[in-house]
């Protein structure tokens, strides 16, 4: 019994891992069918949030977010992003890293707060957060 408790218990932990949740009381992931899925997790999963919502300054609506967003050399549709010339090795993580974090930085500079989570190993290593 112990050893089925353990398979049941570690196989969760890797769905979870994998980017899956919980919903309805089945595993719902990505490539979960909908039916599965309760709404609220569905809708997570299938359309994450952009980077550019986790800011907000005072009075600022989102076309000014946007723009704002976008000077800082963010992307359009609110993301961070970069060339990847020679595809996704150790470099291109590193130019990826260094793009994020200075375009943290840039709004943080022109008054924006970061709203986003700072936990996890890379989340708390964001401008924002260390700014905290």
């Amino acid at each position: 019994m112990i050893r089925i408790t353990c398979a049941l218990g570690l196989l969760f932990s890797l769905a979870l891992s994998a980017g899956c949740s919980v919903g309805n009381w089945n595993v719902c992931g990505p490539q979960t069918p909908r039916a599965y899925c309760d709404k609220k997790t569905y809708d997570a999963l299938a359309n994450p949030p952009s980077q550019r919502d986790s800011w907000a300054a005072g009075k600022a609506d989102a076309s000014q977010l946007g723009a704002a967003w976008v000077a800082c050399g963010g992307m359009a549709n609110g993301n961070v992003g970069i060339d990847q010339q020679g595809g996704n090795g150790p470099e291109t993580v590193q130019r990826l890293t260094r793009k994020n974090d200075d375009v943290q930085r840039c709004m943080m500079q022109k008054g924006y707060r970061y709203t986003g989570t700072c936990s996890g190993d890379i989340a708390s290593r964001f401008p924002a957060c260390q700014s905290r």
